[in-house]
């Protein structure tokens, strides 16, 4: 049987843990699941719908970030009965994802393999798995550590992670060959409710109230039948320093059949040899019983995969005494020896691990045929491992430098791999390399691309312009969006993620999408800073000690699955500050309830955040019919704490149009800038009125444009924006400046507009918002877009690219390069004094840069057409161009890259 270990990712500075696939002709194995490992299964093309089970080597939020897109976009292929394990806590860690993952349909297995359970362990017809717990220097393991956990708490949580996945069932042989396609769940509350434009607002308002506070609402335990999982309270649980090494046995190689031995006990090619290289006995028409050992060599051992996880030095003599590795090491008095089964171990090393002189005289204890690979930071260079997205970008810098940071990278390891260990068979992980187990140990690494960093991709870029001088003293507001794309990452597009620099006080994350840790690192620079970014000038670590305000606009996955791993790391890097600093975060109210729940799987400093119901700070507009229920403010001190922290003069937020709970923000500053940001959103009267509220309109208007115009109809049903609708929604609030951000990940081009859709746009109370004569107050009767059904948690299933309407691109490329670029006077009387720009990952816009941004839209377009010809060729294998692609040719490309939005 051919089976053998592929890697994901290698554990850098960047990245703090190591993910490696166990490939099986019938089952796939993940072992760890970080931030980011979505993206890099669509990066390097892996199937991840075929995976049987994931393992934790620690629940924690480095290496389990990536598990809760991944099931979410696992359900949506129809994957059924994935099993997740790992250590103590991990339950409660999947139950706590209760509140923004309904998927009952799935039926995800959890099993905790506690220290001290005889049961812990895990096996199917491919592998067998056998923890090893270690723990850092002088800790204790309680008594609530060990053993199987059957008490009532461990049983509400058991309820709770079935309400959210389903019961999980083992699956059946012929389950793997043909899954059945997900059932639609029923959709209740306010997403069964198919309502016209006009009257979602008062839907979601109700909706609301009825649910305000879900913290006094929430019941203690499942039996006061609460009519939501969420409302109910997870039992208390206490972060435990836990790691898990596996010790992974895989199936005997069975013995060779002997086709002559079986001719001459009379038997012929046929049904009686596959039944005896089955290890069944036969019997012959004679009357003759014949055994398998009579014509079936003997079965060799299985082979063995160490997979070890050494977060630290200070766990290293936990690991060094295992008694469980004894078999495996020379010199061992163990009577099991299984030396020779041993093929490979996996070293994840934190920092400073692998250079230590205990952890070395260890390693060097396995035999000298057992293949190393070294995952330590010290060894892996912190590689950028989404090269489709850099060569966009290194394009785009060429053309505007300061707008398009090039993000940090190297290629080149801190020290030689030679300096582990003495041994000839050490490999450090490159993603997509291969090792194969059986049927012999061979390293493949015909899959490992080459890796460029910035620097090296931009010197394949032709026109190059040195950049100019630029003073950044002039730029009050610089608006950095570090993911620009919708539902779930891409090669070329991360998920929602924005940060600002308030010059002089302190730094803003807008929305935090899974992987923002990690693009924020290559943004500004880990751990030196990035020189290449002349727009904020600090390090990673300088922002994150100085970061006011996380705010996240509403309780979709892919708007906060990045803020544990923020919070986690600003604990980490403000806990020995003196005083140390506190941080406030805006959000809805459910988004603190899965804080406080995940604070039990890992210290994220709840005691220094300062939260604020975003519900609590909402501008009410006074021509709503419905005024928003009053109440009294239960925040308000950490409200003007935060603005005095800012140097704001006003920040409110107020409900929009995309799902309960969901808002759009506005800051306004002393210096006289304001920033209005809209989450995601249908045209909405409430963040018209959130934009006029006050003395000045926004200086810059951070808008959604999930889809393209000619998409309207999937922009109303799943209650996002078109470009359009965006632009109509800057004019209706008199902003200077618009930022379009949040795009549908299957749209690479430009955004578009044009008058007439624009002119289109209407809300309830300000009539057509674009409209010269609009006037508040104006009556609207309800819109003729019906919105269709929405799952809270849809999450789009593809990651290919939709050419939409550009079939032929060498006739497109002819077309006007931006519809803000040249004479269209209809547009431009439209349009007024509006300037608009198009968001890319990892850039930094001051409205000076929004201004400047239509002379490049040639050049940027230029920039987009080449790399989708690039996509066309590299998917296709060919350099053919769109135009020469027969029609059924262009129908499969059109179905591949299917709606991510």
């Amino acid at each position: 049987m051919k089976w053998g270990v592929q890697v994901v990712r290698g554990n850098t500075h960047n990245v703090g843990s190591t993910s490696v696939i166990l490939q099986f002709a019938s089952g796939r194995y993940l072992f760890n699941c970080g931030e980011g490992t979505q993206r890099l299964s669509f990066e390097n093309k892996t199937r991840i719908s075929k995976l049987t089970a994931i393992f934790l080597t620690r629940v924690d939020w480095d290496n389990m970030g990536g598990l809760p897109g991944m099931l979410l976009t696992l359900a949506e292929t129809g994957s059924q009965n994935l099993v997740v394990c790992g250590g103590h806590n991990l339950t409660h860690a999947m139950a706590a994802m209760r509140h923004f993952i309904l998927r009952s349909d799935m039926g995800v297995g959890v099993k905790e393999l506690r220290d001290g359970d005889a049961a812990a362990a895990f096996a199917d017809e491919n592998i067998k798995v056998t923890p090893v717990h270690i723990y850092p220097s002088g800790y204790t393991v309680s008594a609530h550590e060990q053993g199987a956990d059957e008490s009532d708490a461990a049983a509400t949580r058991r309820m709770l992670l079935e309400r959210a996945f389903g019961v999980h069932r083992a699956p059946e042989p012929t389950d793997r060959k043909k899954r059945e396609p997900p059932q639609p769940q029923q959709k209740k509350g306010y997403y069964g409710q198919e309502c016209k434009e006009a009257a979602i607002e008062q839907v979601l308002q109700k909706f609301e109230q009825q649910n305000e506070d879900t913290t006094k609402k929430r019941a203690l335990s499942p039996g006061h039948s609460p009519k939501r999982s969420s409302d109910v309270f997870l039992p208390l649980a206490t972060p435990t320093p836990c790691a898990l090494c596996y010790i992974v046995e895989g199936p005997a190689v069975p013995g060779k059949f002997d086709s002559q031995a079986a001719r001459d006990l009379g038997l012929k090619p046929g049904p009686h040899f596959a039944q005896l290289v089955r290890g069944q006995t036969i019997t012959t028409a004679d009357g003759q019983t014949i055994r398998p050992e009579q014509c079936v060599g003997p079965a060799r051992p299985s082979s063995l995969v160490i997979i070890i996880d050494c977060p630290s030095p200070a766990y290293i003599d936990s690991l060094t005494t295992a008694y469980q590795f004894e078999p495996f090491l020379e010199g061992s008095e163990s009577t099991e020896a299984k030396k020779d089964q041993l093929m490979m171990v996996v070293h994840s090393l934190g920092p400073g691990v692998a250079q230590d002189a205990r952890y070395k005289k260890w390693a060097a204890r396995f035999p000298a045929h057992v293949r190393h690979m070294v995952s330590a930071p010290e060894y892996v260079p912190d590689n950028n491992p989404f090269q489709r997205h850099l060569r966009i970008h290194a394009a785009m810098h060429a053309i505007s430098p300061h707008t398009y940071i090039l993000p940090q990278a190297t290629d080149t390891p801190e020290l030689p791999l030679h300096t582990f260990i003495d041994s000839k068979n050490l490999i450090a992980p490159r993603s997509m390399m291969m090792y194969d187990i059986e049927p012999e140990p061979k390293l493949d690494e015909s899959m490992v691309v080459p890796l460029l960093t910035a620097e090296q991709m931009l010197a394949k870029v032709d026109d190059v312009s040195p950049p100019s001088p630029r003073p950044n003293d002039g730029d009050d507001l610089i608006v950095c969006p570090i993911g620009t794309g919708s539902s779930v990452p891409s090669t070329y597009r991360n998920v929602s993620s924005n940060i600002v620099s308030v010059k002089g006080f302190g730094g803003m994350v807008l929305d935090c999408g899974e992987s923002t840790v990690s693009q924020l690192k290559r943004f500004l620079g880990f751990p030196r800073r990035n020189h290449a970014n002349t727009r904020i000038k600090q390090s990673y670590t300088e922002f994150l000690t100085t970061l006011k305000l996380l705010y996240v606009s509403h309780m979709h996955a892919d708007h906060h699955l990045g803020a544990i791993q923020l919070l986690h790391e600003w604990n980490q890097a403000t806990l020995l500050m003196d005083p140390r600093p506190r941080l406030s975060v805006l959000a809805p109210a459910r988004f603190w309830a899965w804080l406080e729940d995940f604070s039990g799987v890992q210290d994220l400093g709840l005691d220094r955040l300062d939260f604020i119901s975003c519900s609590d700070i909402r501008h009410v507009d006074p021509l709503a019919k419905a005024p928003v229920k009053e109440h009294k403010p239960k925040y308000q001190d950490a409200a003007t704490k935060l603005k005095s922290d800012l140097g704001l003069v006003d920040i409110s937020t107020c409900s929009v149009i995309h799902c309960p709970w969901a808002y759009g923000l506005s800051l306004t500053h002393y210096s006289g800038w304001k920033l209005v940001y809209s989450g995601d959103t249908r045209p909405c009267a409430n963040l018209v009125s959130l934009g006029r509220a006050g003395d000045k309109p926004p200086t810059v208007l951070l808008h959604e444009a999930t889809l393209p115009d000619y998409l309207h109809v999937d922009a109303v049903a799943k209650r996002h924006s078109t470009v359009s609708e965006a632009v109509a929604m800057a004019l209706g609030m008199g902003a200077e400046n618009l930022l379009l951000t949040h795009f549908s990940q299957r749209c690479l081009d430009l955004p578009r507009w044009t008058t007439a859709n624009i002119e289109a746009v209407k809300v309830a109370r300000y009539g057509y918002v674009a409209s010269a004569s609009t006037s508040a107050g104006s009556s609207v009767d309800d819109m003729e877009d019906s919105a269709t059904e929405l799952d809270i948690d849809d999450v789009d299933a593809g990651a290919g690219l939709d050419f939409g309407h550009v079939t032929d691109l060498a006739a497109y490329e002819q077309e006007p390069a931006d519809q803000t670029d040249g004479p269209n006077t209809a547009l431009n009387a439209v349009l007024g004094d509006l300037k608009i720009a198009s968001a890319f990952d990892m850039s930094a816009y001051a409205p000076r840069d929004i201004k400047k941004y239509r002379y490049n839209t040639h050049k940027l377009k230029q920039v987009l057409h080449d790399e989708m010809k690039l996509f066309i060729a590299e998917e296709s294998a060919d350099t053919v161009e769109p135009s020469q692609l027969t029609k059924g040719k262009q129908k499969a490309k059109a179905k591949k890259g299917k709606d991510l939005a």
